[in-house]
């Protein structure tokens, strides 16, 4: 079998066209919204499946405008186009078919008029665009949206659907093809280890490594992912009982293409031909949530390295590296990460464990305490740090206190105590998003790492000229499973948190268990993630801990990484802990799991446990400078330069686009929820 493409020969064009062709993409993304599809992966290199010419969408008034086209005098009283709710496939590396529409009016007087000249738009320019009457696709990515067309002092819409079509791999034989069509035996051996049924995943990272059980010396593969938007198909021949799947990147990013042109359901199936019988498929059904989900995940790896165990730094995917400047220290560890992405709070080389601080764009030590610590948490702008886990020798409940300080200072500005005969040690305590509170727990019994015994609390937090605690609280019991609750973590909007219960506070030990939990901030409406656990897919689903959400809502969920004793697939089935990240119904229901299977951090380490994943954005950029996402910018949006130069942070009028920052959701565009600070769209 020769690996293969099907793709057709594109004409030669000029050097400036193809500029313009990758330049008319960049266009495209901005004019819908960096979260929008098609922004989540690069263009193709401009000799790649070069699409059919599309030109950038013009309009009444000049280019830019949404319409194309001049408007007709002629008045109506009814107008309606032609075909309605339409639908075109597009074969990538194809050249691109058209779709033609025209527009059929009624006069005031009953005439009927089969050919209306007006105004042709389009409401997703990343999909598509009109020349004249007819829609083009830009073959980038598929999606659906609105075609208005205006004339005679009315307006008519309907939808327009275009699919793409991606086949790749290996070429079967005609027998193989038919043998596929037409089996009816079901595989006996042949089980889907990983992803899970169910997974959400997020746009902007990189695909699954698709991996199954019961293979095989002599298998044929057809692996198809289908949605109303995109239709992917590929042949492998994969050797052996354990089997995997790459989605490819070259000639394109096939995993890229096929979650930018969808949002929603995923049909995944895996179809296996054993040399002699072609089996009927085993299905799946992911999701797509329809926004990137780019970041950097920061954790603490167990391991000596390098002289030592420090906090690492991992953009999914990529290559891990040392997140901090190393100048001696022997241990980097416990860390918190600034929701804000601009700082690191850790401790210091064991034992007391003072703390310090680290700026993340560069590594370098911003400032060190002499202080001991263990756990600390850091304010959602980096400026304030709240310390002091464990006093000098690590006592269980001296001292039964957190200290507030600048990051810059371990002078104390206030003291977090709890209310009066309410004796044990405060614990791994965190920010909201907001500012407003701070979670940790309350340790009761065990020693000051390993506790065996806590309860969550909850406080307001004030800065400014006085700063200082109120309303302190307890919000999370203990319960009859599992005596320690901590390891609290705020949602991005700061509405609820997710903790774990756990036999003991350390996950890294062997005889550790634990399961990730949410409530409301204030406790009430507790529910058990049963799904991100693990239930239904993996035999022991208490071995999941430290839970830390990310502080952007992206696609409608909220994402919660975590570290779990779990089989990655056949690709790993060792001891040591690993990283996951899981979606989270963004309103849950009371009562309800609103979790969702768990996907694999790609790129980590699997010789030591990797714990405490703090999975946050990237520092944001100001205004003038390159970006990809909303988030990027720390004001304004990320648009479109006037230049035509790519995605610059500017401050355009209108509303928010999904991923841009909002203070309410009247900044939003198009119905969106303002979560966090950031639009995003609410799933049904």
């Amino acid at each position: 079998m020769v690996p293969r493409i099907r793709l057709a020969a594109a004409p030669s064009r000029s050097r400036r066209t193809l500029k313009s062709g990758a330049l008319a993409l960049v266009l495209l993304c901005a004019a819908v919204g960096g979260y929008s599809a098609g922004c989540g992966s690069d263009p193709p290199p401009a000799n790649v499946f070069p699409p059919a010419d599309p030109p950038p969408p013009t309009g009444e008034g000049g280019p830019g405008g949404l319409f194309d086209g001049a408007t007709s005098e002629l008045k109506l009283k009814e107008l309606t186009i032609v075909p309605a709710d339409a639908s075109l496939t597009v074969d990538l590396g194809q050249r691109n078919p058209t779709l033609p529409f025209t527009a059929r009016g009624v006069t005031p007087e009953g005439k009927v008029i089969e050919s209306v000249v007006g105004a042709w738009g389009f409401s997703r320019f990343d999909v598509a665009a009109f020349t004249g009457n007819a829609l083009t696709p830009t073959g980038f990515i598929g999606g659906k949206g609105e075609v208005t067309f205006k004339a005679g002092g009315l307006t008519a819409t309907t939808s327009a659907t275009v699919k793409l079509r991606m086949v790749t791999g290996e070429t079967p034989t005609p027998a193989q093809e038919a043998a596929f069509g037409a089996a009816t035996v079901s595989d006996p051996t042949l089980s889907v280890l990983y992803p899970y049924n169910g997974t959400v995943f997020p746009r902007g990272l990189v695909g699954p490594l698709l991996q199954w059980s019961g293979g095989s010396a002599t298998g044929f593969y057809k692996i198809q992912a289908k949605s109303s938007t995109f239709e992917y198909t590929a042949y492998a021949t994969v050797a052996g009982a354990n089997g995997v799947y790459t989605f490819p990147k070259t000639p394109v990013d096939a995993w890229a293409r096929l979650t930018d042109s969808t949002d929603g359901t995923l049909d995944v199936t895996v179809q296996r031909h054993d040399g002699t019988t072609a089996y009927t498929p085993k299905p799946m059904q992911w999701k797509i949530a329809g926004a990137n989900l780019k970041g950097t995940v920061y954790y603490t790896r167990l391991i000596d390295q390098a002289g030592g165990t420090f906090v690492r730094k991992l953009e999914p995917g990529g290559t891990p590296a040392n997140a901090t400047q190393v100048n001696g220290e022997t241990c980097i560890a416990c860390h918190s990460v600034s929701k804000d992405g601009s700082r690191i709070v850790g401790s210091i080389n064991g034992g007391d464990s003072p703390w310090g601080v680290w700026d993340t764009r560069t590594g370098a030590k911003v400032y060190q305490s002499t202080q001991a610590s263990g756990f600390q948490a850091i304010s959602p702008d980096g400026s304030h740090v709240l310390w002091r886990h464990w006093s000098p020798g690590q006592g269980q409940d001296n001292p039964a206190e957190l200290r507030l300080s600048t990051a810059t200072s371990d002078a104390v500005l206030a003291t977090l105590r709890l209310p009066a005969g309410n004796p044990g040690g405060l614990s791994h305590p965190v920010w909201s998003p907001d500012g407003a509170r701070v979670a940790f727990g309350v340790r009761t019994a065990g020693g000051a790492l390993a506790y065996t015994a806590a309860t969550v609390w909850s406080a307001k937090v004030t800065l400014g000229a006085t700063p200082g605690f109120s309303d302190v609280k307890k919000i999370i019991d203990a319960n009859a499973a599992f005596p320690v609750a901590t390891n609290p973590t705020y949602t991005p909007d700061s509405k609820f948190i997710a903790f774990m219960r756990a036999n003991k506070a350390r996950g890294s030990d062997a005889d550790s268990r634990g399961e990730l939990w949410g409530a409301g901030a204030d406790g009430g409406g507790e529910v058990r993630f049963d799904k991100a656990n693990g239930a239904g897919v993996l035999t022991a689903t208490d071995r999941n801990w430290g839970p830390s959400f990310h502080p952007v809502a992206a696609g409608g969920y909220y994402w919660l990484a975590f570290y779990a004793q779990r089989n990655y697939g056949h690709r790993f089935t060792g001891q040591n802990r690993q990283m996951w990240i899981a979606a989270i119904d963004l309103n849950p229901t009371a009562g309800v799991d609103p979790s969702h299977p768990a996907f694999y951090i790609a790129g980590q380490e699997t010789d030591a446990t990797n714990e405490r994943p703090q999975f946050t954005v990237p520092p944001c950029k100001p205004l003038g400078q390159t970006c990809e996402n909303g988030y990027d910018c720390c004001d304004g949006f990320c648009r479109a330069s006037e230049d035509g130069g790519g995605l610059v942070c500017q401050k355009p009028g209108g509303c928010a686009r999904l991923g841009e920052r909002c203070a309410v959701k009247a900044d939003c565009c198009d119905q969106a929820e303002c979560v966090g600070g950031y639009c995003t769209p609410v799933p049904k």
